[in-house]
């Protein structure tokens, strides 16, 4: 799971975005998104075939 740091939190600025295993565990990041200080991130899809990366639906 990717999160988002919406607040500053120790070392990670805002804008920031991590992996749960570089804040700590699923626990942590579960933690730091009730708190407030982080948003999670959308899973990334992968492509269809024929359809450019980053295209806009």
């Amino acid at each position: 799971m990717k999160i988002r740091f919406v607040k500053a939190y120790t070392h990670y600025e805002v804008g920031k975005v991590v992996d749960e295993f570089e804040v700590g565990g699923a626990t942590m990041v579960k933690g730091l998104i009730n708190l407030g200080l982080a948003e999670q991130m959308p899973e990334e899809k992968p492509a269809k075939k024929g359809e450019k990366a980053g295209a806009a639906d």
